[in-house]
């Protein structure tokens, strides 16, 4: 499978906070992949032949052989890991929060385990919480999903105990997968704190980001389901590990070096001493080397000597230093992985073991399981708190919904003082409209009282003026 270079893609309309986890994760991804498609070869025992080329001719190489003991390795162990479900801790309720019919209508209790076999395959696996979109096509109001470390990833927050950001591989370009066997995502989901993002794949080979969509959550509604997690590998390690695929490649040489022995020596080798001439067959046919192995008659004449050649028969070849090897292989493998040694095939000469010696046998295997459990359970218990949360049947949903409120009341009110400025701007240019209108009227106003004034002082001093004269005259 080839290994797409996404490290260079472009994505539209993402806000600029993602561009750096959205780098980050896309490179992590691209060299976990190739590593991730190994440890699944050598779970599905297509791992390929180093064949040295010393006991196995070049032309037997081609010799399909398959050793499954990394799958016995991490079935083994899957197996013991098994989900009861969620209980109330001081209640007599059995499901307190609801989860029963969330879980069943997302097929928990069936991709659990797949989950769990993946994180043992790969180091980790994915459990993804989010509200349900109409496109998921589910009753319930949450979406749970897992994801194989082959299709998502993300970056670890020390501080937080958890992932700061996660980006998941919800689907691939079908057409590339048949064509060229290359994994090239067509749909993502980035999970942010607060808020997820759709990423689509245009025909152009670009990338889009839908608008974010709120969470409401201040933390990534993804969680690990990992494997003997460290300090220093906060995503795991694999049941797979390089021990295994060293046994592994030794053990299938070890089978294909078996096979050939098998299939030289299943018929005894003779060898003539004083023949000048091959053997013939009844007809007088000479017989090649092969063809005289697997005759069952000879006519072998005497030599010029007249003597008659001496016939005789190689020892055949003994298979016990290959199954002795297989054993101490076999042997290995049980100590890396803690199965019982019976468990990859090979049977010891005691006879039937004891209750007490299987218990023994399978003790480390119990406390692997023990701890798995205990860091998986962890995990299920967040998970379980933000699906609780997104179903509004826990404390805390009560707090996502005011958050969700304040939220709406933040845009409403942000609206609302948008249109509020704007109705001031508009009323201001009213009041600069009703204010110059005011004085137009008042100068107007002013001089029609002017133009009224005048005529009736004029007609006073008209009228006064003969009074006065003949005032005047009278007193003259």
């Amino acid at each position: 499978m080839q290994i797409p270079s996404l490290e260079n893609v472009q994505v539209d309309n993402l806000p600029d906070e993602c561009r750096e986890p959205w780098d980050l994760m896309i490179r992590q991804w691209s060299q976990k992949l190739e590593r991730n498609l190994l440890r699944t070869k050598y779970y599905d025992g297509r791992n390929e032949l180093k064949n040295l080329s010393i006991a196995v001719p070049d032309s037997m190489a081609g010799i399909s052989e398959v050793v499954g003991w990394p799958q016995k390795s991490v079935d083994a162990l899957a197996d013991r890991i098994v989900f009861d479900g969620f209980v109330g801790v001081g209640d007599d309720s059995r499901d307190p929060l609801g989860l029963d019919s969330i879980l069943s209508d997302n097929d928990f209790d069936v991709e659990l385990p797949q989950a769990i076999r993946s994180a043992l395959t790969h180091s980790c696996s994915f459990l993804n919480v989010r509200s349900a979109e109409p496109e998921d096509g589910l009753r319930s109001k949450v979406s749970v999903s897992f994801r194989s470390a082959l299709y998502e990833t993300g970056l670890w927050d020390y501080a937080r105990r958890g992932l700061s950001a996660a980006l998941s591989i919800t689907d691939i370009d079908r057409s590339q997968y048949a064509q060229a066997n290359t994994i090239v995502p067509s749909e993502l989901m980035l999970y942010m704190p607060g808020y997820t993002i759709r990423i689509r794949r245009t025909q152009s080979g670009r990338y889009h980001a839908d608008a974010p969509r709120n969470t409401y959550m201040d933390h990534v509604p993804v969680y690990l389901i990992p494997y003997h997690q460290d300090l220093n590998r906060p995503f795991g390690r694999s049941r797979i590990s390089r021990e295994v695929m060293s046994i592994t490649d030794t053990a299938v040489r070890t089978m294909l070096r078996m096979e050939v022995s098998a299939e030289f020596y299943s018929s005894p080798q003779r060898y003539l001493i004083g023949a000048d001439e091959p053997p013939e067959d009844k007809n007088g046919k000479k017989l090649t080397g092969w063809e005289a192995t697997i005759s069952k008659m000879l006519n072998i004449s005497l030599n010029e000597d007249g003597q008659a050649p001496a016939i005789g028969q190689f020892t055949q070849m003994t298979m016990q230093p290959h199954t002795d090897m297989l054993r101490a292989l076999a042997a290995r493998m049980s100590g890396a992985t803690g199965v019982p040694l019976s468990q990859f095939g090979v049977m010891t000469d005691s006879g039937p073991s004891s209750s007490e010696a299987i218990m023994a046998a399978e003790s480390e295997l119990v406390i692997e399981a023990k701890n798995a459990c205990r860091a998986i359970g962890v995990q299920l218990r967040k998970a379980a708190r933000d699906i609780a949360i997104l179903n509004g049947t826990s404390e805390d949903s009560d707090v996502a919904a005011l958050t969700a409120q304040v939220a709406e009341l933040e845009a409403k009110l942000s609206h609302e003082q948008s249109e509020k400025e704007s109705a001031q701007s508009a009323l201001a240019r009213l009041n600069e409209q009703l204010t110059t209108l005011k004085m137009t009227l008042e100068a107007n106003s002013a001089d029609k009282a002017v133009v009224d004034e005048a005529p009736s002082a004029d007609k006073t001093v008209v009228d006064k003026v003969p009074v006065e004269a003949m005032d005047a005259a009278g007193s003259v």
